[in-house]
């Protein structure tokens, strides 16, 4: 199965010192969306990731493009922060899937929570996982240390899919 080691993590978490930290307020008008994120922009430094993740797609979307996406989402929480419910189509309709990963599990509170049906997804270090974007979820608010996630949002151009409905 792929995934990220510990380390890899670590390294990830570590680009937070060179993108640019932004809060979620420059892009949610709601107090209950409160968290911050890093664009981390595709490089050479930052390829082996884009990589790995179109490497994971590979078994349902083998012509995938997530290796030539520019950017990817470095989200991190400290206490006090949250992600209200919600579903990531509303806002943006043509995105399909969600692929994020787990980045550390050195926190308390700030599960993520998934609906229809309901799940509360591991809280596993370098744990790759996969949602449909019309699905619900939300992170619940951050009781003690900080929670980082890697997320990317997929269209069908990214699958490489000419049909709208996923696999």
């Amino acid at each position: 199965m792929i995934s990220f080691s510990k380390k890899e993590c670590s390294e990830i978490i570590n680009l937070s010192n060179i993108f640019e930290p932004k809060h979620s307020s420059t892009l949610f008008r709601r107090e209950d969306f409160n968290y911050y994120y890093h664009v981390v922009i595709r490089n050479e430094q930052t390829q082996w990731i884009f990589n790995r993740l179109s490497n994971y797609l590979k078994t349902e979307y083998p012509m995938n493009k997530l290796h030539e996406m520019p950017e990817i989402y470095l989200h991190r929480y400290l206490v006090g922060n949250e992600f209200a419910r919600h579903d990531d189509s509303t806002t943006h309709p043509d995105q399909l899937l969600n692929i994020g990963v787990c980045l550390n599990d050195d926190y308390e509170g700030g599960e993520f929570i998934a609906y229809g049906p309901f799940e509360i997804l591991p809280k596993v270090a370098g744990t790759i996982y996969t949602m449909k974007s019309d699905r619900e979820h939300e992170v619940k608010k951050i009781e003690s240390g900080e929670r980082w996630s890697l997320i990317l949002f997929l269209n069908k151009h990214h699958l490489n899919t000419g049909n709208t409905k996923l696999i």
